[in-house]
């Protein structure tokens, strides 16, 4: 069953609770000996829906220094200089171009690197008091600004997102 997500959301603005959404990242090391997840936390945003497809927007946070695995050590490594840099870029961001049926397209900001992103989106379950989106993508990290581990990391990432929206 597809989800039409301008018919199953009112319009409206809504404001993601970082309390009640997540961000799931994973990849493999360059062999593909073991593959690594890792959680980071969602700082907020806003997604706005139109009965106007074309005038649908969305914009998320993610806090670059809550970088958890299994790891500690990587931890320190990925939020450190070399990778995500978290100390002087904190914020990992997403800014929707445009939406082309279940996909968001949009600009993923990091460390001040942009490059674009499809979001396709899973799921939208209705909640208490909003709704519970699903969307995920494959994010090559070099293109998006993290060129750091070459050789170690694979540069494919793939990051599922669940938001919890709250009419704002």
């Amino acid at each position: 069953m597809e989800t039409n997500l301008s018919t199953d959301i009112r319009p409206g603005t809504y404001t993601i609770d970082p309390a009640r959404s997540t961000c799931r990242l994973l990849a493999t090391h360059a062999f593909g000996l073991k593959p690594v997840t890792a959680t980071m936390a969602v700082r907020g945003g806003t997604v706005t829906v139109d009965v106007d497809a074309d005038r649908c927007t969305a914009s998320a946070s993610l806090d670059a220094a809550t970088f958890r695995s299994d790891d500690a050590r990587r931890d320190r490594d990925i939020t450190g200089k070399r990778f995500l840099d978290a100390a002087h870029h904190p914020v990992i961001a997403f800014r929707s171009t445009r939406r082309e049926g279940r996909r968001i397209l949009g600009a993923l900001s990091v460390r001040g690197v942009s490059s674009d992103v499809a979001l396709e989106v899973a799921g939208c379950v209705p909640t208490v008091d909003g709704h519970l989106i699903t969307a995920s993508c494959v994010v090559d990290r070099v293109v998006a600004g993290v060129p750091g581990g070459r050789g170690i990391i694979a540069r494919p990432v793939r990051i599922t997102l669940e938001v919890c929206l709250i009419a704002a």
